[in-house]
C-alpha cells in the first residue's frame, strides 16, 4: 500500500504546480544517463507523429529534461533539451507536450539555476529536430515557489499558447516566435491549464477561474458558476476544448468537513455552465479524497473523465481505486471504476500491507470523434505491488484494464505507471511513463503506441 501513496503524492505535486526537489538520500548507482528516467508527457498529431518528454537521471544524480519524437511510427533517441546544459541548471524537467495537427510539437518545463532562481521554458520541435529552448518566465521567489510552464497547446505548427505558474501566467507564440508572459493573477501559486479549438482560440483556468481567448483577444478572467456553492479551495486541474467556446473543465475542492469531491463544468457556446460534482462520486468515494487526473473531449458535450477515490479498506485513509465518467450529448453519467479491476470491497487491507485493490488514472486523453484512453498504476492481491495500465474507449464502450504489453518481464520491481496518453484522430494513441527493477527506485523510462484498439508492445527510451 506505501508503494500506491507514494505515486498518487507525486500525481498530486503535478496536479497543484508545488515543485519538489529530490532528495539526495533517495539517490542510488545508476549506470549511465538515462538508466533513472520517466515520462511525464506525450502528445500525439492527428495521422501524424507524436513527441515526449520528461526527466532523467545522469551517472551524477543530476536531474535533467529530456525530449525525444517518433517519426513513421518510430522513437528516436531522447536528448537533453538543446541549449539547458549551457545555462548549468540545478535541476530541470518537462511537464507538458503539445503536437499541432499540421506538424511540428512544443515543449515546456522549468530549471533552477546555480542561484535556486526557477525559469520556465519552452522549446520546439520540427521534422524531428528540436530547437534551443526559451525562458518565458522567471520566479522572483526562492524556494518552494517555481516559474513552471504546466500546460501548452498548439493549433497549428509554430502557432501555440503555453500556461503555468508562479504565479499564474499565459503567453502565446506566433509564427515560431514566443511573446511575453501574461499573468493572470496575483498572490496565488495556482497554475494555468490551457486548451486551443484553433489559432487565436483558447481557454485557460486556474484555480476556479476561467478566461477566453477569441481571434486573439483575452477577455477578463471570470470564476466558474455554482463552484462556491460545491464548497472551498476548488482547483481545476483540466481543460479540453474541440471547438471556440466549447470545453471542459475538471478539478476538486473541499467540503468543510475536509472531505475533497471531483467537479466538471462546461463553456458551450462562450457560456459558462454550472459546475456540477461527477454523478455517483460521493457513494464511490467514502474515505473522502477523491481526485481528478483529467479530463478529455472527442466533440462538444461528449467527454471523458478520470482520477481516483478512496474506498474504505480497513484502516484510515482507504484504498484508492481509479474511476472513469464519461459524458453524452452534455449529460455525465455516473462514475465508475475501470473495467476489469476487482472491487475493494471484496477485500481488506492493513496498514502497509501490499495486498490492496488499489490504483489510480493520471491521464485521459480523447482524439476528435474518439477513440479515448487512459492510463495509469494499478494494484491487486494477484499482483502484489504497482503496474502500468492502459485501457480504452471506443464506440460507446471501455475495454477491460490491461498491463502495458511486454512491460512486465522489465518491471520486476512491480513498481510502474503510465504518467501521459495521448490520442489523434487517425492515428491511434500513446502513452509514457516508467518503471523499476528496484522498488522503490524510478527506473528506465518507456513509450507504447497503439493503433486499432491494439496497444504494441512497450518500447524503452534510448539516451
Amino acid at each position: 500500500m506505501r508503494r500506491s501513496l507514494l505515486l498518487i503524492a507525486a500525481s498530486v505535486m503535478a496536479l497543484t504546480g508545488s515543485a519538489v526537489l529530490p532528495s539526495a538520500a533517495s539517490a542510488t548507482v545508476q549506470a549511465g544517463a538515462g538508466s533513472d528516467a520517466t515520462v511525464t508527457s506525450v502528445s500525439c498529431a492527428p495521422a501524424g507523429n507524436c513527441a515526449a518528454g520528461g526527466q532523467y537521471f545522469s551517472a551524477s544524480f543530476q536531474a535533467n529534461a529530456f525530449v525525444l519524437a517518433e517519426k513513421n511510427g518510430r522513437w528516436g533517441r531522447a536528448i537533453e533539451v538543446p541549449g539547458l546544459a549551457a545555462r548549468r541548471p540545478k535541476y530541470a524537467t518537462i511537464d507538458t507536450v503539445s503536437c499541432a495537427p499540421t506538424g511540428g510539437c512544443a515543449a515546456g518545463g522549468y530549471y533552477q539555476d546555480s542561484s535556486s532562481g526557477y525559469h520556465a521554458f519552452v522549446v520546439n520541435e520540427r521534422n524531428g529536430r528540436w530547437s534551443r529552448l526559451t525562458t518565458v518566465f522567471s520566479s522572483r521567489r526562492k524556494l518552494p515557489e517555481a516559474a513552471w510552464v504546466r500546460s501548452l497547446s498548439c493549433s497549428t505548427t509554430w502557432n501555440c499558447t503555453a500556461g503555468g505558474g508562479t504565479p499564474p501566467f499565459v503567453l502565446n507564440e506566433t509564427h515560431g516566435r514566443w511573446g511575453r508572459a501574461q499573468v493572470l493573477a496575483k498572490d496565488t501559486d495556482a497554475a494555468v491549464v490551457v486548451s486551443c479549438a484553433s489559432a487565436g482560440n483558447c481557454s485557460t483556468a486556474w484555480g476556479r477561474f476561467v478566461a477566453s481567448e477569441r481571434k486573439g483577444h483575452w477577455a477578463k478572467s471570470a470564476p466558474v458558476p455554482g463552484l462556491a456553492a460545491l464548497g472551498r479551495g476548488a482547483v481545476i486541474t483540466s481543460v479540453s476544448c474541440t471547438a471556440a467556446a466549447n470545453c471542459a473543465f475538471g478539478g476538486s475542492y473541499q467540503l468543510a468537513s475536509g472531505v475533497t469531491e471531483v467537479f466538471v463544468a462546461s463553456e458551450r457556446g462562450g457560456r459558462l455552465t454550472k459546475a456540477i460534482e461527477i454523478p455517483g462520486f460521493t457513494a464511490l468515494n467514502a474515505e473522502g479524497a477523491g481526485l481528478l487526473g483529467a479530463v478529455s473531449c472527442m466533440s462538444a458535450g461528449n467527454c471523458v473523465a478520470g482520477g481516483s477515490y478512496a474506498a474504505p479498506a480497513g484502516f484510515q485513509g482507504g484504498v484508492y481505486e481509479p474511476f472513469v465518467a464519461t459524458e453524452r450529448n452534455g449529460h455525465w453519467g455516473k462514475a465508475f471504476d475501470v473495467p476489469g479491476l476487482p472491487s475493494p470491497s471484496s477485500n481488506v487491507c492493513q496498514p502497509d500491507s501490499y495486498s490492496c485493490v488499489d490504483g489510480q488514472v493520471f491521464s485521459v486523453s480523447c482524439a476528435s470523434q474518439g477513440p479515448c484512453a487512459v492510463g495509469g498504476s494499478y494494484d491487486t492481491p494477484a499482483i502484489d505491488g504497482q503496474v502500468a495500465f492502459v485501457a480504452s474507449y471506443r464506440n460507446g464502450r471501455w475495454s477491460t484494464i490491461s498491463q502495458v504489453p511486454g512491460l512486465a518481464p522489465l518491471d520486476t520491481a512491480k513498481y510502474s505507471a503510465v504518467n501521459s496518453v495521448s490520442c489523434a484522430r487517425g492515428r491511434g494513441c500513446a502513452a509514457g511513463g516508467t518503471y523499476s527493477v528496484t522498488q522503490p527506485q524510478v527506473g528506465p523510462a518507456f513509450v507504447v503506441n497503439q493503433k486499432n484498439g491494439i496497444w504494441s508492445s512497450v518500447q524503452i527510451v534510448r539516451f
